[in-house]
């Protein structure tokens, strides 16, 4: 079985419900999946506790796969692998993507006074609203965005030593 199979074997299970059954009621923004995977020490330690909870499932919108490869090609982010490589390890059994479906784009085309021109941005937050999560982000220009629930985790700034 390849990596990516498992992958979506492990995802597939996750998602069966039954005694102990896991919800997903959080969605990942690619500020916030990114520092989790990669600089895990700049989350505060209430945020990291819940994203290092064994039995928490979170949502991710696969529209930040795209972002994640974007910066990559641009030159903005440097990972430790290729990217189908570091892919293959970030989505974690406890993650779910959630696809770009009509309902989402339906959703951000009517976002009420979005503060920001950001695409991305627009369809993290309607992937959030049409599955009612709560979005976890280190943005701030979408903390105070009133017309989805928003929780913003303030980064730990990186010191040179």
């Amino acid at each position: 079985m390849s990596e990516s199979t498992s992958a979506t074997a492990r995802h597939r299970r996750a998602r069966q419900c039954g005694v102990g059954c896991w919800t997903v009621r959080h969605l990942l923004d690619t500020g916030v999946w990114l520092r989790a995977v990669n600089e895990p020490q700049t989350i505060p330690k209430s945020a990291l506790r819940l994203l290092q909870a064994p039995r928490e499932m979170f949502g991710l919108a696969a529209i930040s796969l795209w972002e994640v490869g974007k910066k990559v090609q641009s030159g903005k982010l440097y990972l430790p692998k290729d990217l189908p490589g570091w892919f293959a390890e970030a989505v974690a059994a406890n993650i779910e993507l959630l696809g770009i479906t009509p309902d989402v784009v339906a959703n951000a085309m009517r976002l009420p006074a979005f503060p920001n021109r950001d695409p991305a941005d627009e369809l993290i937050v309607a992937t959030a609203r049409v599955h009612k999560l709560t979005l976890l982000t280190t943005d701030t220009k979408l903390k105070d965005y009133p017309h989805a629930h928003i929780h913003y985790i303030k980064p730990i700034l990186r010191t040179n030593t």
